[in-house]
């Protein structure tokens, strides 16, 4: 079954900002639902398939994909290493967030009739 019309505009609303609230809203869905209707629209075995070939396809078009950005980054950290020390920090921050060594990690612990003690390890 192909998507509605209204799927539709939701895909291709969704890929330029990848904000599924706001996409659903530029596809007509009601604002005080957006959220929801957003949520269901990418958990939709179809939609998700949509968004997945149409990213794809613009990857392809653009040839601008995951190792397009990771090598400008390490171009720029490696030719600023020297003279701007603080571009080469941005751009090693950016590269240590696609590897996920700067991600907080929450223990979430307690009796189900407690209050949640919330751990984070930094």
């Amino acid at each position: 079954m192909p998507l509605t019309p209204k799927q539709q505009t939701f895909v291709a609303e969704y890929l330029k900002d990848l904000n599924a609230t706001q996409a659903a809203v530029r596809a007509g869905y009601s604002a005080k639902t957006a959220q929801e209707q957003s949520s269901r629209l990418l958990s939709n075995v179809m939609v998700a398939e949509a968004v997945q070939k149409a990213m794809d396809k613009r990857s392809e078009r653009t040839q601008i994909d995951a190792d397009y950005v990771l090598s400008g980054i390490r171009d720029v950290v490696e030719a600023t290493r020297q003279s701007q020390p603080m571009a080469a920090l941005k751009g090693f921050e950016l590269l240590g967030k696609h590897l996920e060594l700067f991600t907080d990690k929450q223990k979430v612990s307690g009796d189900k009739d407690a209050p949640i003690r919330v751990i984070v390890d930094i």
